[in-house]
């Protein structure tokens, strides 16, 4: 049984190995220092294949900055009620309320962000549109982590704290957060890891191609790895906007790993 479990997982550890692979394959002819820091080559009909791409990852970022620091203090909230306050009815409700979210696709979210934030809070397509979407699709998995970091702390560590004569809010401060911290912030670097890699919800709310480097204003659009990789995409007749997208991908998918490995390596340190 023990070497067919090993042959079964044998494909899930070789078909990632392969992809990342001929991403970094596809990605070489145009991943280097030019590709980073930009150059003055350009293809003829497609533009802004040979420039920078510090704007799109800076826009990325952007993105994903503003959704962690919106969804934050919202998730942290609804662990602490779960924790404190909620009956048993009302965390069965909550744990449902988010898995439900979770599985909601996030091409939905982004219409309904075009719908309500874009067209009827007329924000137009815009940074602050994308942030917030992102901060919705993400909140299900960081109130989730936060809850499960609050789980893990011991009853007897909390009633001797309020036999003290330390009140709730104290007690969250003073010993809750400081011995759920690392469990919070790998739940924190996953969900950045998350929001770095949607794309359908900031293709409606808040990404350009071309005729923007730099947003002026929350209010302004931004362009981002993700719709690069997707505009690119589509040139299929250029063989050089096709190696430009693939490095583009490979970019992103080093930004996306750096987080999860560094989660990953949290988890391990404080587990340990």
């Amino acid at each position: 049984m023990k070497y067919i479990f090993i042959i079964l997982a044998i494909p899930a550890l070789l078909l990632p190995a392969a992809c990342l692979l001929y991403i970094i394959y596809q990605a070489m002819p145009a991943l280097g220092l030019d590709l980073l820091l930009g150059s003055d080559t350009e293809v003829v009909g497609v533009n802004h294949i040979g420039q920078s791409l510090l704007p799109q990852i800076t826009g990325s970022l952007l993105m994903m900055g503003l959704a962690c620091l919106l969804a934050l203090p919202i998730a942290l909230s609804l662990a602490l009620f779960h924790a404190f306050w909620a009956k048993k009815q009302h965390q069965y409700l909550l744990m449902t309320l988010l898995q439900i979210m979770q599985g909601i696709p996030p091409i939905v979210y982004g219409l309904c962000g075009l719908i309500i934030l874009v067209h009827t809070l007329k924000w137009g397509i815009s940074l602050a549109a994308g942030a917030v979407i992102l901060a919705i699709i993400i909140l299900p998995l960081l109130s989730s982590s936060m809850i499960h970091a609050f789980s893990r702390i011991s009853r007897e560590q909390t009633d001797a704290a309020l036999s003290l004569g330390l009140s709730k809010f104290t007690v969250m401060i003073r010993v809750w957060l400081p011995a759920s911290w690392s469990a919070i912030l790998t739940g924190l670097l996953l969900s950045m890891a998350r929001a770095l890699s949607e794309t359908a919800p900031i293709l409606f709310t808040a990404t350009v191609f071309s005729g923007i480097t730099w947003p002026d204003s929350i209010f302004s659009p931004v362009t981002s790895l993700q719709t690069h990789i997707f505009y690119l995409a589509q040139e299929g007749s250029n063989i050089q906007a096709i190696h430009t997208a693939w490095a583009s991908a490979a970019v992103l998918l080093a930004l996306v790993l750096c987080f999860a490995l560094f989660a990953w390596y949290l988890r391990r340190f404080t587990t340990s």
